[in-house]
């Protein structure tokens, strides 16, 4: 966060966010038992003072971190990115005349707020709820009660009565849980302006301290996106018969879905990359759900070529899954095989690789909406046992995983489908001739 001065005034700050993907503590795993093992716990100081860098706030970090030309490299691109930003907040105090932003601020939020609550009152008031199970690592699940409240112009969001914070690190603060959901419902909103907080004004909050969605300090919450990434399809399936219109299916790409490794090549340099493959999203009311996207998320697929040139890692397949959707009158998106194996001889790493895998949806599937069917759950295997998402694994030459990563579900009633669809999506390989007969009652001629 850097501070921004125009005619010595100070007018605003700018903020960049950045995930440093190794930055000490343990890594990259659920196993933690604290907020202690998971990386370095940095209070607000100053980076720099007075333009000039703060050689021991520096020192610490770099002492700390495993690459750390890497991630001081990272912190300094943060750093120019502020002052662009300060630049351009200048830039456009002098073009207009003004001594700061103050008044064109208000102005924004005033607004905002005006329109967002306008768009709201178009929804029918009343309490909405639904509850899902979810499963986390080791075969475990825990239980998310969420019910919509649309009273006049204003949307509450409530997840009491949702189990208790848990030992693995997939805890979520209410700061995260609050920002995944006020996403989604904010993705229900015909908005014609960004997110600020004129926008957020109307929308509320609310988990119980202790649960997993409001977990307790220093509870480990490495593994967040495990549970924090459902909020915005937990908030469309309740909302579902009020707004049908408006929401979408359960996303395969839901919880997201990512690798990371760490070793060494023979040249000497480490790698340390976090790798991330999406899965469909849900079926929406006119259109079916799109393949292989991030969703609620913002990370792209990585590019096989990125993942075999950053490490001794062959990317064996990459393909849209037959059968990954969920059959409804419009199908989910489809999900990816994504088969990796680590190279042997002098392609290959130097001794074991450590590596970690993000994932879900191994026993309850991405769920359909408004008589739309689920999508089939995900699937992960590394050497070719089965496993789930969240501890370390050692691998070396040779070793395979397999990810089988789901679509999204369907929305509306199957048999409601175009023929003329089903029989596209036959011909493209997407589904097979037993795939159409069961869940669309289509007989290829």
């Amino acid at each position: 966060m850097a501070p921004t001065f125009h005619h010595g005034r100070l007018i605003g700050y700018v903020m960049t966010c950045c995930h440093h993907v190794d930055i000490g503590g343990r890594r990259a795993t659920t196993e933690s038992r604290d907020i202690y093992e998971e990386g370095l716990s940095i209070p607000t100081l100053k980076f720099y003072r007075k333009g000039e860098i703060n050689r021991d706030v520096l020192a610490f970090i770099e002492s700390n971190v495993r690459a750390s030309e890497i991630v001081v490299g990272d912190l300094g691109a943060q750093v120019a990115a502020c002052y662009v930003g300060s630049e351009r907040m200048r830039e456009i105090c002098a073009e207009m005349g003004w001594n700061d932003l103050q008044g064109l601020a208000d102005e924004i939020v005033t607004r905002s707020e005006e329109v967002t609550r306008a768009e709201i009152r178009k929804f029918r008031s009343g309490t909405y709820r639904h509850v899902a199970t979810i499963d986390i690592v080791g075969g475990k699940t825990l239980t998310i009660h969420t019910a919509v409240t649309i009273k006049d112009d204003e949307i509450i969001v409530d997840f009491t009565g949702s189990s208790p914070q848990v030992v693995p690190a997939i805890n979520c603060t209410l700061t995260y849980t609050a920002a995944y959901t006020v996403f989604g419902v904010l993705c229900l909103l015909d908005l014609p302006v960004a997110v600020n907080e004129g926008t957020l004004r109307p929308i509320r909050v609310v988990a119980e301290k202790g649960s997993v969605l409001n977990c307790t300090f220093p509870a480990p919450v490495f593994g967040r996106t495990a549970i924090g990434n459902f909020m915005p399809d937990l908030v469309y399936q309740a909302i579902a018969p009020a707004a049908p219109e408006r929401v979408c299916a359960g996303a395969g790409s839901t919880p997201m879905w990512g690798q990371y490794f760490f070793g060494s090549r023979t040249d000497g340099a480490k790698f340390s990359p976090l790798n991330v493959t999406s899965g469909g999203l849900g079926a929406r009311a006119r259109k079916d759900g799109v393949s292989c996207l991030a969703f609620p998320y913002n990370v792209g697929n990585t590019p096989a070529e990125v993942v075999e040139s950053e490490i001794p890692i062959l990317v064996e397949e990459r393909s849209l899954w037959e059968d990954s959707a969920g059959p409804g009158k419009f199908r989910g998106g489809f999900g990816q095989k994504y088969v990796l194996r680590v190279l042997e001889g002098e392609l290959g790493p130097v001794g074991e690789v450590l590596a970690s895998f993000r994932g879900g949806r191994f026993i309850h599937p991405p769920e359909g909406v408004l008589g739309g069917g689920a999508a089939p759950n995900g699937f992960l295997s590394i050497r070719g046992k089965s496993e789930d998402a969240g501890r370390q694994v050692i691998l070396r030459a040779g070793d395979r995983i397999v990810s089988h990563i789901p679509g999204g579900g369907g929305y509306g009633d199957p048999r409601e489908r175009s023929r003329d669809a089903v029989a596209k999506d036959l011909k493209n390989g997407l589904i097979s001739a037993e795939h159409a007969k069961t869940h669309y009652a289509y007989v290829a001629t």
